[in-house]
């Protein structure tokens, strides 16, 4: 029987193929050039877990269960799951609650930063532009003095910083399989 470690590292084995969104990198590429600079900046364990799944809901999660676009008018409740929603829901049973958090708020932490750092929209990519769009865009004042009052929001700030600059056409990392233990440690067993 797989485990769900296994199917993890099968999918993001397959994400190599893909390109991440409008970026030139592929989904595998952007995942390990983001747990290397969470490693390389002394990140503990979880937040280079959190960094290395990420964008698990683009790759591990059946793509008809999430919509990055926002329909028109749709009050947000009403909307489909994000990536990072789908992302966060699916690996909520393995690993530690700071991890989930993480990765459910790798988007917000963007629309934040819009908000916050007066001269971070600049520093985006064309690519992470559109999705903030599709994710919300820059965040009001209220939204982000809520956000700013969780305990992990810090981390999640840093978590996205990697994320915009994981994105470096052919930027040596090391291979998915040193991420293995790590994956093996949170996703032995099946649930």
């Amino acid at each position: 029987m797989n485990t769900m470690a296994d199917r993890l590292i099968e999918a993001m084995t397959k994400s190599a193929a893909r390109q991440y969104g409008k970026e030139r990198v592929t989904e595998l590429a952007h995942a390990l050039q983001c747990a290397e600079l969470a490693a390389g900046a002394g990140g503990d364990e979880e937040m280079v877990l959190a960094c290395l799944l990420h964008d698990v809901g683009r790759y591990a999660v059946a793509q008809e269960e999430i919509s990055d676009t926002l329909e028109a008018g749709a009050p947000r409740a009403t909307k489909a799951r994000r990536h990072h929603e789908a992302g966060a829901d699916l690996i909520a049973p393995y690993v530690p609650e700071r991890v989930t958090f993480l990765v459910r708020a790798h988007a917000d932490a963007k629309r934040y930063l819009c908000a916050a750092d007066p001269g971070y929209y600049d520093t985006l990519s064309p690519g992470s532009k559109h999705t903030l769009a599709l994710q919300g865009g820059i965040m009001t004042a209220d939204e982000a003095v809520s956000v700013a009052t969780q305990p992990w929001w810090p981390d999640a700030l840093r978590l996205r910083r990697w994320d915009d600059e994981a994105k470096i056409v052919g930027k040596a990392t090391r291979p998915l399989s040193t991420w293995g233990p790590l994956l093996r440690k949170y996703f032995a067993d099946s649930r």
